[in-house]
């Protein structure tokens, strides 16, 4: 793939969208602009990521938008509303604001083969999903497709602002076509290639699962201690969550967690996300669930 350094998530998205729809256009013939994504989705907070989001809510005073996002209920309805006008399909393989949802993998694999049958191109946003969080390099490795279009950031950099757009379709964008006044600059760069070196290595030799299956381990057994107040456990690896009993609880949860010094996040409407470091020790791990909790207890 050929990859395009920008500084967030949401600039590589833009970057996703504009090549999806300029692969659309290049035949001259039928101007193919449409891209579908799925309700609940989150692809950025850009005029245009916004409108590819999928939340109703988050639509609100920022209009008027650009045109040509339409939204499926999910996979199963992708197909439905592929036409002559669609450009391209953006997933997220696991939604993360959503509420740490899975895609299950059989309907991801029907997607991607319809999709390149008919050419129009997969993009799959791993701005969440992407540097080893869920056990592979790319949660579409651990889906075992091969889209079009990937979209990188958050982990890949370490906490160094990195956005990175990787295609299969080469030859789409001209010079000139896009570009970023600090994208691939010295110090974003440098932290990517630390970064993925030092996971490269936690990967091969082990270590990356074994840190997953030790908090996979004690989460469970957090879970079972407050059966009374999480229904279930969802995720893969190390992008976990917890669905809720109701909102009021989630929230307690939060702010409590946050005066015990342990930071979790609230996804979807009833989701307590977990996205701990990959390089998480056993010592910290036991530290975070203790300081957990102290402060589900409190409630």
């Amino acid at each position: 793939m050929k990859c395009f350094f920008a500084n967030s998530g949401a600039e590589a998205n833009e970057g996703a969208i504009k090549i999806a729809r300029k692969h659309g256009e290049r035949d001259g013939k039928i101007k193919r602009y449409k891209i579908i994504t799925l309700n609940h989705s989150f692809h950025g907070r850009t005029i245009t990521t916004v409108k590819a989001t999928g939340q109703e809510s988050m639509h609100n005073y920022f209009g008027p938008f650009p045109d040509g996002f339409v939204y499926a209920d999910g996979i199963d309805e992708i197909e439905s509303l592929l036409d002559e006008h669609t450009a391209g399909v953006m997933i997220e393989l696991i939604q993360g604001e959503g509420g740490v949802e899975p895609q299950d993998k059989d309907k991801v694999q029907k997607l991607a083969k319809l999709l390149k049958e008919k050419e129009i191109p997969l993009i799959v946003d791993e701005v969440q999903t992407g540097a080893y969080r869920t056990g592979e390099f790319t949660a579409s490795q651990l889906y075992n497709i091969n889209p079009e279009i990937i979209t990188l950031a958050k982990g890949v950099g370490g906490g160094v602002p990195v956005g990175i757009v990787m295609t299969t379709l080469k030859d789409v964008l001209s010079a000139g076509d896009h570009g970023s006044t600090f994208g691939g600059n010295y110090l974003s760069a440098r932290a990517v290639c630390s970064v993925v070196d030092i996971l490269n290595e936690e990967y091969k030799n082990g270590d990356l699962e074994i840190t997953s299956l030790m908090f996979n381990k004690a989460l469970e057994k957090f879970y079972d201690k407050y059966k009374n107040l999480f229904i279930q456990k969802v995720g893969i690896g190390m992008m976990c969550g917890l669905r809720v009993k109701d909102a009021k609880t989630l929230g307690d949860i939060i702010a409590l967690a946050k005066d015990n010094g342990v930071m979790v996040l609230k996804a979807g409407r009833n989701t307590l996300r977990f996205l701990p470091p990959l390089t998480i020790t056993k010592e910290e791990i036991d530290e975070g669930f203790k300081a957990l909790s102290i402060a589900v207890d409190s409630l």
